[in-house]
């Protein structure tokens, strides 16, 4: 099942948008922290499964290990124990572990991702530019139609024209069609046509 890379990519972004108020939050030591902790490896782990990612086993991991750690019981070979710490402090500081180890793995994911996105994009400014210098652009693009029955049939135009076709299947290999769609007028309305 392909995905929406950019669908995906937005979802993935507002939770890792998140991550500065979780640190603030920690930062000043609320009680909050660890339930807002808790809800964001919640909704992680919940996007992932939804997107058929793998990951979601890694961060409910963590999630075990931050439930593990509110009841006093941490891997000694995993932290390093300061024995001066009260517990409060150092399931606190578990915590923030457990939720940089989770920050990267999102953060992994995202980069593999954007790069798709990227690549796609790409391909499509190049389509559209030949698009341009052929003329058939305008062609497709200037009609009464709704914006997305235009993007649809410029997208066809492409993918009718001998010259695109090979460009719009090496896209499509890598990003769903809606992707193709949305970067396209993503890129329409950067260069103004």
């Amino acid at each position: 099942m392909k995905i929406t890379v950019t669908k995906f990519l937005d979802e993935l972004y507002e939770l890792l948008k998140q991550g500065p108020g979780l640190v603030n939050l920690y930062n000043l030591k609320e009680f909050s922290f660890i339930p807002s902790l808790t809800e964001w490896l919640v909704q992680s782990e919940s996007l992932l499964e939804r997107y058929h990612r793998c990951e979601m086993t890694e961060i409910a991991g963590l999630r075990a290990q931050l439930l593990s750690a509110s009841n006093g019981v941490h891997e000694k070979n995993s932290f390093y124990v300061n024995p001066s710490i009260k517990d409060k402090k150092l399931f606190y500081a578990i915590a923030s572990i457990l939720f940089n180890s989770a920050q990267n793995i999102l953060n992994n994911i995202y980069n593999k991702y954007i790069l798709l996105r990227e690549d796609a994009e790409k391909y499509i400014k190049q389509i559209v530019m030949i698009s341009l210098q052929k003329g058939t652009f305008n062609l497709s693009w200037d009609t009464n139609l709704m914006v997305t029955d235009r993007l649809t049939r410029l997208w066809q135009s492409f993918a009718t024209d001998k010259d695109l076709v090979q460009g719009t299947r090496q896209i499509l290999s890598s990003v769903h069609y809606l992707d193709a769609l949305r970067i396209l007028d993503e890129i329409i309305t950067e260069l103004k046509l």
